[in-house]
């Protein structure tokens, strides 16, 4: 395994810190393979500031959890989550996003996605609030809670985990959960349904590619490309 690595990435290794006190955890990693993945550890390594100098990084305010998930996603592609707990998405993708890693953010939010439909947990208030604290204005992960939010407060009744009070916003940036999810309320008068449709798609069933960094116009990136039918000019 190692001997593969070094085959695909080089020798050189850094390190980085992650977390502080008790808490504080040190990952290992290729150089070549973090640099790759994240324009802001090239920066970092490859430029004239001190990590470049020493080949070490110390990210005191970051979550260790997290950061080996990235570490593992790095070397395998896969985003591993063993308990599906929501939380250790959010914080990847606040990672993800914070380093500028595209293509982990993505899988992130396709394995969070996948996480709420198998466990049938919908995001908290609290899980939303951290999202929204943590990531860019119209981040993806954004987008996913505010269409939870307008979803769950018109299409589920007011008992057990869908009580009306527990989709009260929470947190420094509770307003801004307000008016998206409002947004996404008000733009339903412009939706024409056919018979049996529901007013409001369930977020967790919209399409993955919503929820990828690239744009509307652009071909999504981790599409298999489609079969082409045999015929004459392809004999």
């Amino acid at each position: 395994m190692i001997a593969a690595c070094h085959r695909k990435f080089g020798a050189e290794v850094v390190k980085v810190t992650v977390g502080r006190g008790t808490d504080e955890q040190a990952f290992h990693l290729h150089k070549k393979a973090l640099c790759q993945a994240s324009p802001v550890f090239g920066r970092m390594f490859n430029g004239c500031f001190a990590e470049g100098q020493s080949g070490q990084a110390f990210l005191l305010e970051g979550d260790p959890k997290a950061f080996d998930m990235l570490a593992s996603w790095l070397y395998s592609g896969k985003v591993y989550n063993a308990d599906h707990r929501q939380r250790a998405y959010i914080e990847l993708f606040i990672l993800a996003e914070k380093y500028d890693i595209v293509r982990l953010a993505d899988n992130t939010m396709d394995a969070y996605v996948h996480a709420v439909i198998f466990t049938r947990h919908r995001p908290t208030s609290t899980l939303c609030a951290a999202a929204y604290e943590g990531t860019q204005e119209e981040s993806k992960i954004q987008l996913f809670m505010s269409r939870y939010w307008a979803y769950g407060l018109i299409n589920d009744e007011d008992k057990g985990n869908w009580l009306t009070s527990t989709f009260v916003p929470l947190g420094e940036k509770a307003q801004e959960i307000l008016i998206d999810g409002m947004g996404h309320l008000r733009n339903m008068n412009n939706m024409k349904l056919s018979k049996g449709q529901k007013l409001m798609c369930n977020p967790k069933f919209a399409p993955l590619c919503d929820y990828h960094q690239y744009g509307k116009d652009q071909v999504c990136p981790y599409a298999k490309p489609m079969k082409r039918k045999l015929d004459e000019s392809n004999v």
